[in-house]
């Protein structure tokens, strides 16, 4: 039974949590300002539609530019109709590139032609596009980009009969192997809203919060419609067991405890513990079990 004012310590701790994870949701929801390249690949479109209409419902605020070829191949329309973007600019108007990078936190590139992957991978910025893709990587904008369009080991690709050499596929290959260089994150249009959310969380995240997950591996050309069109090379792991649960000895247990905590299975607290409701969702979303003695 706690007392008045192990109570209003409680009381204080609950409320305190509470007023920092609104902070930090406002602030998160804020950094949700992605500019999206479309450069002109109709194959995995479809799939970009539907990754790019969840990351909406997300809360991500997306500005669309089309360049030239994607204005004519896809057409303005057609984005606002199966997006419906905040905003929309095509290549020929005039567009301020540069402001609309800077103004956003993020860039998407769903469907990748193999002319902008080339272009990319070798440096040349000489359409609105490139330039806005050398922008983001100068000011250190995260880029997430679909391969689908460019990936020269696309099933959809063969099956319309790109029968091209292999040492023309295999440049294709390293024009990608370039963009991961740059730090450019690869993954498909399918798996284009995952990956997003992905690259968002390790940017946004909350201080001292538990890092002893391993973190998750960088994409070489990923896929899950595809076959992977890089093969990384395996390094021996030496396996350390962690042990699966951990005791607190606190009074009151808050979300912060279970986050640092995470990469144990069950948390074991004191009887007279007080777990606020946060820690209890930060541990149903974790999938952690909280054990009282």
């Amino acid at each position: 039974m706690m007392n008045r004012k192990e109570f209003e310590d409680a009381l204080m701790a609950t409320i305190v949590e509470y007023i920092s994870d609104q902070v930090i949701l406002r602030y998160a929801q804020a950094c949700k300002k992605a500019t999206v390249l479309f450069s002109g690949a109709l194959i995995g479109y479809k799939d970009a539609v539907t990754s790019l209409n969840e990351l909406k419902k997300d809360g991500w605020t997306l500005t669309a530019v089309l360049s030239k070829a994607a204005g004519e191949v896809i057409t303005e329309e057609r984005i606002r109709n199966d997006i419906g973007p905040d905003a929309i600019y095509v290549e020929g108007a005039p567009v301020n590139g540069r402001q609309i990078v800077d103004d956003s936190q993020f860039v998407i590139i769903p469907s990748l032609t193999i002319n902008t992957a080339a272009k990319v991978a070798n440096c040349i910025s000489d359409n609105l596009l490139t330039n806005m893709i050398s922008r983001a990587m100068a000011t250190g904008k995260p880029i997430v980009a679909a391969i689908d369009g460019c990936c020269p080991d696309n099933k959809v690709r063969e099956q319309l009969g790109f029968k091209v050499t292999e040492a023309y596929k295999a440049k294709m290959r390293h024009n990608l192997e370039d963009m991961l260089a740059y730090g450019i994150t690869l993954t498909t249009d399918y798996s284009l809203c995952s990956k997003v959310n992905e690259v968002f969380s390790a940017k946004v995240s909350l201080p001292a919060l538990d890092n002893s997950k391993p973190a998750p591996k960088k994409d070489r050309i990923v896929s899950t419609k595809m076959e992977p069109a890089v093969q990384s090379v395996s390094q021996p792991v030496k396996k350390v067991e962690t042990p699966s649960s951990v005791k607190l000895d606190k009074k009151v247990i808050g979300r912060v405890d279970i986050a640092k905590n995470a990469r144990f299975k069950t948390i074991v607290v004191r009887q007279d513990a007080l777990v606020t409701g946060l820690a209890k969702d930060e541990a149903l979303n974790r999938g952690i079990t909280i054990v009282k003695e």
